[in-house]
């Protein structure tokens, strides 16, 4: 497909599918904005892309609304938005006061959705899920002990839980920005420094998963083609590139506005309200 005149913004670009991805989009003739945590690593995609880059950490909200408030004088609109940052975190709460794992998974991806609202007009928000978020149960009425990262459960059910709320949040914020389009997928189990933080944990996990792993550029070529497919994702969850059955959660429209309510609150310490 020529991507042409397509403006993409792709977070997670310094390491893994991230940096695949963003390889294949570049030779498809895609104008992109890349986003990753390590400076050096993105700077170096960044160049050999000749794209610019960005340098954010999703655990702090004060880099995630710099990040947003760059990319929003830098780029006129957006057409797709690829919310590919994301990973099972170290358990502890940020500077912001919320669990890492949340914080970094759904909380800041939904803060630079939010933000960018107004560059997106008819674009595209594709997220990177996982299947763990089928195993995760969230409640309305638990939503502050949840960003709390209470009760506190494995790394891995952590991150189960982000994942759902994520979801949850991309169709909340569809419904309230219908213009634009949505769908989030599970790339498959990549071999990738996702679960550098499980430690021995992840290194079991990862050595009993070898045979059914697949690569970055696997991972990478998913993406690509759900972030550049004609039709409508619609709100839909994919496995791989078809469409796969989610949580029923992702669709719960009071869990989505409470998620929602919870969100801005936890990100409203500069004023700002997300509509």
């Amino acid at each position: 497909m020529n991507l042409r005149g397509r403006t993409i913004v792709l977070t997670g670009a310094s390491s893994g599918l991230g940096v695949e991805a963003a390889r294949l989009l570049s030779v498809q003739g895609a104008t992109l904005h890349l986003v990753g945590r390590d400076e050096e690593r993105t700077r170096a995609i960044g160049e050999e892309l000749h794209a610019p880059t960005y340098t954010a950490d999703f655990t702090s909200l004060a880099q995630t609304r710099t990040l947003a408030a760059r990319l929003a004088r830098a780029v006129p609109n957006i057409d797709v938005l690829a919310l590919n940052a994301g990973g099972v975190m170290p358990p502890h709460l940020t500077d912001d006061g919320i669990d890492a794992t949340f914080q970094a998974n759904a909380l800041a991806p939904w803060l630079l959705m939010t933000r960018l609202a107004g560059k997106l007009a008819t674009g595209r928000v594709l997220l990177t899920n996982s299947r763990s978020h089928t195993n995760a149960v969230l409640s309305p009425h638990n939503l502050a002990a949840a960003l709390a990262g209470e009760p506190r459960v494995s790394g891995h059910h952590t991150y189960a839980r982000a994942k759902l709320a994520a979801g949850v949040l991309l169709r909340e914020f569809h419904r309230r920005n219908p213009g634009v389009d949505v769908g989030d997928f599970h790339p498959g189990i990549i071999a990738s420094d996702f679960g550098r933080y499980l430690g021995r944990t992840g290194s079991l996990l990862k050595a009993a998963a070898r045979p059914f792993i697949g690569t970055p550029r696997q991972g990478a070529e998913r993406l690509a083609e759900l972030a550049t497919r004609q039709q409508a994702l619609a709100g839909a969850y994919f496995v791989h590139t078809r469409r796969g059955q989610g949580s029923a959660q992702l669709h719960n429209q009071e869990l989505g506005t409470a998620l929602w309510e919870a969100a801005d609150r936890a990100t409203a310490s500069d004023g700002h309200a997300a509509g």
